[in-house]
């Protein structure tokens, strides 16, 4: 197998993996806010259902479909899909990194956690919208990067949730919202960043 094979079965599974985590995660933690009880979204995100479940399944959309925008396999194959998946991403994250706002602004955490949401909205549209325009431009390799860019805030919801929940087990945090609010997505982005440089120097 030749080394560009290989790094394409190893991008292939790399996509399998994180989609298959996605799901996981919208199955086991998202799934609950599509019944529309007090019970299912609890006395802290009921009274704001109308800012969460946008944000909810818009978030859920963006996680599910992101990962096939990708596949090389589907962008040679069928580029009309893939440019009709890119733009339901995209404005799914528009409504979302919206709801994303309402939520943050009228959270009752700190100011800390609350600021800590908004830049995650903020950081969730700018890096989208930095993708939609680069495609605007036609600089497809600045496109591919802002769409990296991208998916790594969209799945700062799923490391918030993973990180929360190995905190709270081992109980080394009784309350880590406020960290994670800034930590899942700013820690990943950083690592991500430098994974994109260092390949430009060292290709």
């Amino acid at each position: 197998m030749s080394v560009s094979s290989k790094k394409s079965l190893l991008s292939r599974v790399a996509l399998i993996l994180i989609f298959l985590i996605a799901l996981y995660f919208v199955l086991t933690r998202a799934i609950e806010y599509f019944v529309f009880t007090e019970e299912s979204y609890g006395k802290y995100f009921w009274p704001r259902v109308n800012w969460v479940f946008p944000h909810v399944l818009c978030g859920t959309i963006a996680l599910l479909i992101g990962p096939f925008q990708f596949s090389k396999k589907l962008r040679a194959k069928n580029v009309k899909l893939h440019r009709r998946i890119g733009y339901t991403y995209l404005i799914a994250i528009l409504i979302g990194s919206i709801a994303s706002l309402g939520l943050a602004f009228t959270s009752k955490v700190n100011i800390t956690y609350m600021m800590g949401l908004a830049f995650l909205a903020v950081a969730w549209l700018l890096t989208s919208g930095m993708a939609f325009f680069c495609i605007l431009k036609r600089k497809i390799m600045q496109h591919k990067e802002w769409m990296t860019r991208s998916y790594v805030v969209t799945f700062a919801f799923v490391v918030f949730r993973l990180f929360s929940d190995v905190l709270k087990h081992y109980e080394i945090m009784e309350h880590p919202a406020t960290l994670l609010s800034w930590a899942a997505w700013a820690v990943p982005l950083l690592f991500t960043e430098v994974f994109i440089q260092y390949r430009k120097t060292f290709k």
